[in-house]
């Protein structure tokens, strides 16, 4: 069969991809590389159902990123992976089966704003966006409005609004987060999430259960097996075949992507596919290492910047504890929506918000309440039935600040490369990543510290070690050390600045082909039909969530790769 064009993953980008092309009536192939998953493969399970109690048996999840409940849509690190330079700690999660990660993202949907579009004329630090708001605002819209994201419209300049569905309610320790940042004066707003909060698109809205990071099972939150592909499969345009691993991108004499070469998973064996245009969606770091392998010094790389700029928003920061107002009171579903607030970055938005001491902002997230098991237990000193009443009264005031989007600065020292030695099970050599922060990025993380320790103490919350791990699925979580006053902001001080699983740049956007791999669109400058849809095209990381950014510049790209297929455009 003959192809308009071949996609290269499943995830947010390549789905969305997918949908566009198929419905334009292009002939469109997409490859995965992990294995086949059906919205009908994901089940509530309890904990006490399990046999290890989502821990795994021993040893067996040092193979995955994941957990017993969730490892199958994992991927395992043995056969994939990657090396790091001598001073980097990066943790690279990633996902190999249909619909990547987007079966276990946080599904918050934010929109950058203008002033992160062009960070670089506000402050003279990197480079500006090759696109405007104005640009991306109709592909924003258009996303919202086929995936359903659940929200409150704020008129907040540094946090757009949408077209939203309604907000998810506020739990108890939410709204009193809430009351606290009034009164100091803050923004605040419900997290804006892909979750549905009532039927849209023929798809069933949340009915609360809280497995979201383990693969919802009625596809209220937006995935790629759930609400894209079923459409694009329905069109007769589209062929998926999974467990086809890319090796690398083949070119022709006349300066055009020809196809790709990929490997079965199981057979090992080589199969050459070829396409009018070829796209890498395979999530950003993938795409930028097929590209090194298909050409020597990088494929599209006449800029020199191939892999280069690298970055990574700030996470793994928080303060934790109880709200004693919650203490001893009844149980509750409080992570059933696996949710919280938001509070939009209040720094280096205009003049009157202007630092001296950093440039770029960050976001905060709050939450609380009772989670599905007491994690923080093991950190409460005592024993016995009191120690038991204990736990069970702090277990329902659970509370804990988080940082969710904290910008980090692009540096060009932040690079990924081909390692020369090590290879994957299918013999491509991998990834060696080069990753540091720099002093702005911890100058804003203190920042972070300060703000958030006021908004707890605001709230009437007692800050505790033992309960700053873990996200919004499972808020508190993690044993720690002992409950101490010498202990009780040491944790949170003292952890590493680590990312939050929104790797971006390595083929950043440029209006110049001396610049950036890609012009506005995810072309790359040098291959007119090769396109990159994902992370790689961010000059810079903003302060909110890259998802929908990344599948807005795909609505954007697609568009134009449609239009040049009709032959209107370059």
């Amino acid at each position: 069969m003959s192809f308009d064009a071949i996609i290269v993953g499943s995830g947010a980008c390549g789905g969305w991809a997918a949908l566009e092309l198929a419905k334009a009536g292009m002939k469109v192939l997409m490859l995965e590389a992990g294995s086949h998953i059906d919205q009908k493969d994901f089940h509530h399970t309890f904990l006490y159902q399990m046999a290890y109690r989502n821990r795994g048996e021993p040893g067996f999840l040092r193979h995955y990123s994941g957990t017993e409940r969730n490892y199958r849509i994992m991927l395992n690190n043995d056969e994939n992976p990657y090396t790091m330079a001598p001073g980097t700690t990066y943790r690279w999660v990633r996902s190999r089966c249909l619909g990547g990660r987007t079966l276990h993202w946080a599904r918050a949907s934010d929109r950058m704003a203008d002033y992160e579009f062009k960070a670089a004329s506000r402050d003279g630090y990197g480079l500006n966006w090759a696109v405007s708001y104005a640009d991306m605002k109709p592909y924003y819209d258009r996303v919202e409005s086929f995936i359903g994201v659940s929200a409150a419209s704020e008129g907040l300049p540094q946090f757009p609004d949408g077209v939203f569905l309604p907000p998810m309610p506020l739990n108890c320790a939410e709204t009193i987060f809430t009351a606290a940042c009034k009164s100091l004066g803050w923004p605040t707003t419900p997290r804006r999430l892909a979750q549905l909060t009532r039927m849209h698109n023929n798809r069933p809205p949340c009915h609360y259960c809280g497995n979201c990071v383990n693969g919802c099972d009625v596809g209220a939150m937006f995935s790629t097996i759930s609400t894209t592909l079923p459409p694009a499969l329905k069109t007769g345009n589209l062929e998926v075949r999974t467990d086809c691993v890319v090796a690398h991108v083949r070119m022709n004499s006349e300066n055009r992507a020809q196809g790709v070469t990929y490997i079965e998973r199981y057979t090992k064996k080589s199969v050459d596919v070829d396409a009018k245009y070829v796209i890498l969606a395979a999530s950003t770091l993938e795409n930028t290492r097929l590209l090194l392998l298909s050409a020597k010094g990088g494929l599209a790389n006449s800029s020199g910047t191939l892999g280069h700029y690298m970055m990574d928003q700030i996470g793994a920061q928080s303060i934790a504890g109880i709200l004693p107002k919650l203490k001893g009171g009844p149980s509750r579903l409080d992570d059933g929506k696996a949710a919280g607030i938001t509070i939009p970055n209040m720094q280096n938005i205009d003049e009157k918000t202007a630092r001296k001491d950093f440039i770029r902002g960050y976001v905060m997230n709050a939450t609380g309440g009772q989670t599905e098991y007491p994690m923080f237990a093991a950190s409460v000193p005592g024993f016995g039935s009191e120690w038991k009443k204990e736990i069970k009264s702090r277990y329902v005031a659970q509370a804990r600040v988080w940082i969710a989007g904290g910008e980090m600065l692009a540096q060009k020292d932040n690079f990924v490369e081909i390692d020369p030695q090590v290879k994957d099970h299918w013999g491509i050599p991998v990834l060696r990543i080069h990753f540091t922060h720099c002093d702005n990025d911890r100058k804003l993380i203190a920042d972070f510290h300060e703000k958030a320790e006021e908004l707890f103490r605001k709230a009437g919350g007692e800050m505790m070690s033992g309960f700053g791990r873990g996200g919004p699925a499972g808020f508190p979580g993690g044993p720690g050390s002992p409950d101490t006053p010498a202990n009780r902001l040491s944790v949170p001080r003292q952890r590493p600045l680590n990312g939050v699983i929104h790797e971006v740049g390595t083929a950043r956007m440029s209006n110049s082909p001396k610049e950036g791999v890609l012009n506005s669109f995810c072309q790359t400058h040098d291959i007119p039909n090769l396109y990159v849809f994902g992370g790689n095209a961010f000059p810079s990381t903003g302060d909110k969530h890259p998802t929908l950014t990344m599948m807005a510049l795909t609505a954007r790209g697609c568009d134009h790769l449609i239009e040049q297929l009709k032959g209107r455009t370059s």
